[in-house]
């Protein structure tokens, strides 16, 4: 009995460490990231213009992050990999129009 509280106690733990590594990523490698990609696209090109561009972009990819269950919620249905398929194949045989 001993064994099965052991194990039901390990796979809480294994749980819980998975929602900390996804908190981290999720508020720690993103905003990261993003500011990366906005000092990156400051010192190529010096413009404000396009650093307030990529600055706009990085907190959109952060808020799409943050918010993927809503985004989700929103569409009403799952990715159909099936039907992704069905569409990409005429374009990757060159669509048969010859």
């Amino acid at each position: 009995m001993s064994n099965v509280v052991m194990a039901v106690d390990t796979l809480t733990n294994i749980k819980l460490i998975g929602a900390n590594v996804k908190d981290i990523l999720i508020n720690t490698v993103v905003p990261i990231l993003g500011i990366w990609f906005v000092a990156k696209t400051w010192k190529e090109s010096g413009s404000p213009l396009k650093t307030f561009v990529a600055l706009i972009a990085a907190g959109a990819i952060w808020w799409g992050v943050l918010n993927m269950t809503l985004l989700r919620d929103q569409t009403g249905e799952t990715w159909n990999h099936k039907a992704a398929a069905q569409v990409t194949a005429p374009v990757a045989t060159g669509g048969g129009n010859r």
